[in-house]
């Protein structure tokens, strides 16, 4: 004879605390990664906090945070990748050394199609 009526209350009551503690260590996680200057989204502060990636995104407070965490570090790394511009004189630099290296591997492509003909007329002529 099966119960009809089981009494859930503390099964659902520890499965909210268990959330709780869940939400206050993956907040922690957050704080830690945010000190380490770690990058942030779902898939590092799920690897870091060990939860699922379905419990971040269920979570509106988190998901909250990290979407908003993502967004401001989208914006410093724009500003922090910004190269300043090369000079004309670097410029001139570089142009020059890749028309050397041009000459350079230009030249040595003459000489192993000469050296490949050289080989193919020995080859035919012991034919």
């Amino acid at each position: 004879m099966s119960n009809k009526n089981p009494n859930t209350s503390k099964i659902i009551e520890l499965a909210k605390e268990k959330s709780l503690d869940t939400e206050k260590q993956v907040f922690l996680t957050i704080k830690s990664m945010i000190k380490n200057k770690k990058v942030i989204n779902y898939n590092t502060v799920s690897i870091e906090s060990m939860v699922s990636k379905s419990f971040l995104y269920k979570n509106e407070g988190i998901r909250k945070k990290i979407d908003m965490l993502r967004n401001e570090q989208v914006n410093l790394k724009s500003v922090a990748n910004h190269k300043p511009n090369t000079s004309d004189k670097s410029k001139d630099i570089i142009i020059e050394s890749l028309k050397f290296k041009i000459e350079r591997l230009e030249k040595e492509n003459k000489e192993l199609k000469e050296s490949l003909a050289a080989k193919y007329s020995t080859f035919y002529k012991d034919l």
